[in-house]
């Protein structure tokens, strides 16, 4: 059923909810109490029972039911002899007066009627004409989802109070009693923050908002009703159950992050290339070790910690007062595909620490002062080489800058001036050369050494006896180094061979390269193929000043492929543009000429 909102649907009770009630309003004219019961029965009282459901669901217009009042003090006998109860200020804003009230939670045994009221504010006075009790009325005019609930919260307060009903909101909550708490002056949030829904990989999320009296223009709370702009909808980031980030079995990322708060002067970030403070760091990786949090998983579990009751603050922050979850102001929203921060109420800056490089052109910051932060952009560069350098033990490349005009001479490649481009490298510095061996990955989890001395060739040369080695390398099969390259890194051998087997301390290698079966002593390591003909590295658009060049401005460049036995010289050109991915592919002819006959 629908609110009540005409008086011809509220009828008189001659007993209490307590007895044997006959209608949905009952007069105690001895405590001076008006009691609201609810029926779900239409025959009953009337044609329209008062339901206790929320929102437009359920409740009864204070002005309909101060109608009923003036109707029952006029066609009523016995009720003329006693003092009105109600008088009206405005359409929603009314005064209980002469010692009447509503019955409340105090009133055992009787029916609560405060959450049945809807679209009213009022002061209930004593027989004395001292009030007691303030309420004000609250409204909220987004959708929200009927079976979510809107809670709320004054400025000073350490838990939410959440409101009776699922859905909008439109019921009084107790501002003021005398003697008691006065809220009047307080700033009061109303908030929607709800959990997904749906099951592992149909998950509806849905967004946040909250809004305050400030926002409305109040800054005295009345009893009069106030109307909140408050929605929610569903939020396309959100993908994951909250049981897919804290349950059994989880993604470890989200065991690696955590919210710092700061005391001012706040904390002071580098990170970018500039220097800025902020209150509030998220640190997506603070082990500085394991996988990078995507953007979605970062917003995931910072949306899943403004649900907490707890205290979401975590030690580096040194704030000391509680940041509870729930009434915490929001950290971070995706505007497009941009993961964005959130300048708290307090003015501080927010910051997200530990970004892994293929997410940095996607967040932007606000500091302390209200400025938008951002990283260096920078291009995620992928080289492709074909088959041919696949199959060579000895491919190896090399990324030239086609031309830089801005030094004299001119630094071009096929000249002594060509410049060697640089990728962003936050461990290495300076930052490293794009240039090496294709084939150049130290294998991990061999049973033996990934590098030794002391080995020498057998008889035949195409076969090193290993020394040394302890464990022995797994044998099964063909051995745990078959298809990985041997790099021999010194005497008449050295040189990058592919590897066909091995047993425990013997090594084989392709019978098609030559080998000098005399050599001694030899120094050895093993990489893994790179059997996906790729190299992939970060560039830093912004700031990148190789040989002179003006950073922040597209790169023309070739790269230069090579091999000795399966691939021939070749090159290609590629642009670097202001784009968040870049591509450039080297297409080596396969060499049918290169000999280097052993002994000779």
């Amino acid at each position: 059923m629908s609110r009540i909102s005409d008086p011809d649907f509220l009828t008189r009770s001659s007993a209490p909810s307590t007895g044997s009630p006959n209608g949905n309003v009952y007069f105690d004219l001895n405590n001076l109490t008006i009691e609201l019961i609810s029926d779900s029965d239409e025959s009953t009282f009337s044609p329209n029972p008062l339901l206790n459901a929320g929102g437009d669901a359920g409740g009864v217009d204070l002005q309909a039911l101060y109608s009923f009042i003036k109707d029952m003090w006029k066609s009523e006998t016995d009720l003329p002899k006693y003092p009105f109860p109600m008088e009206a200020i405005t359409a929603e804003q009314f005064e209980f007066r002469n010692g009447w009230r509503l019955t409340n939670s105090t009133d055992s045994g009787l029916v609560d009627s405060i959450p049945y009221i809807r679209n009213g504010g009022w002061a209930e006075r004593d027989s004395a004409g001292v009030i007691q009790f303030e309420y004000a009325g609250i409204i909220t005019l987004g959708n929200i989802e009927s079976n979510h609930r809107v809670y709320y919260a004054f400025d000073d307060d350490t838990t939410k109070t959440d409101f009776d009903y699922d859905g909008r909101v439109n019921q009084p909550i107790l501002v003021f009693t005398n003697g008691g708490t006065d809220e009047r002056s307080k700033v009061l949030t109303v908030y929607i923050r709800s959990a997904p829904e749906g099951t592992t990989g149909n998950v509806t999320g849905f967004t946040y908002d909250q809004a305050t009296t400030t926002d409305i223009g109040v800054s005295t709370i009345a009893t009069q009703v106030y109307r909140f702009p408050l929605a929610e909808g569903v939020d396309s980031n959100i993908a994951l159950l909250d049981s897919e980030i804290t349950g059994s079995p989880h993604d470890a990322v989200f065991d690696n992050i955590r919210i710092e708060y700061y005391a001012s002067p706040g904390e002071t970030i580098s990170d970018t290339g500039t220097s800025f403070t902020v209150g509030v760091v998220i640190d997506a990786r603070f082990s500085d070790s394991g996988d990078f949090a995507t953007l979605a998983q970062i917003y995931q579990y910072v949306q899943l910690q403004l649900r907490s009751t707890g205290d979401i603050n975590t030690s580096p922050g040194d704030e000391t007062s509680t940041h509870f979850g729930v009434l915490a102001d929001p950290l971070l929203e995706f505007v497009g595909a941009t993961l964005k921060t959130l300048r708290q109420s307090d003015n501080d800056g927010v910051f997200i620490e530990g970004v892994g490089n293929d997410f940095r052109n996607d967040v932007e910051f606000v500091d302390d002062s209200g400025t938008a932060q951002t990283y260096p952009f920078t291009v995620s560069v992928t080289l492709n080489f074909n088959q041919n350098m696949i199959d060579d033990a000895n491919a190896k490349y090399y990324l030239f800058y086609t031309n830089i005009t801005e030094v004299s001479p001119d630094a071009t490649f096929g000249t002594a001036t060509a410049v060697l481009v640089t990728e962003s490298d936050a461990v290495v510095s300076p930052d490293p050369e794009v240039s090496g061996f294709l084939h150049n990955e130290t294998p991990t989890g061999l049973t033996g050494p990934t590098s030794g001395t002391g080995a020498s060739a057998t008889a035949g040369g195409f076969a090193l006896n290993v020394t040394a080695t302890s464990p022995d390398y797994d044998a099964t099969g063909n051995g745990e180094l078959e298809g990985k390259v041997l790099v021999i890194t010194s005497g008449d051998n050295a040189g990058r061979y592919f590897i066909t087997s091995n047993t425990g301390t013997t090594i084989t290698i392709n019978s098609d390269v030559p080998f000098d079966a005399t050599d001694a002593s030899i120094s050895y390591e093993i990489k893994d193929k790179n059997t996906a003909g790729t190299y992939n590295f970060v560039y830093d658009y912004t700031a990148n000043d190789d040989g002179g060049r003006t950073p922040d401005a597209n790169a023309a460049v070739t790269l230069v492929g090579l091999g000795l036995h399966s691939a021939q010289y070749a090159t290609a050109t590629g642009l670097i543009e202001k784009l968040n991915t870049a591509s450039i592919t080297v297409s080596n002819p396969l060499e049918r000429n290169y000999a280097d006959p052993v002994g000779v």
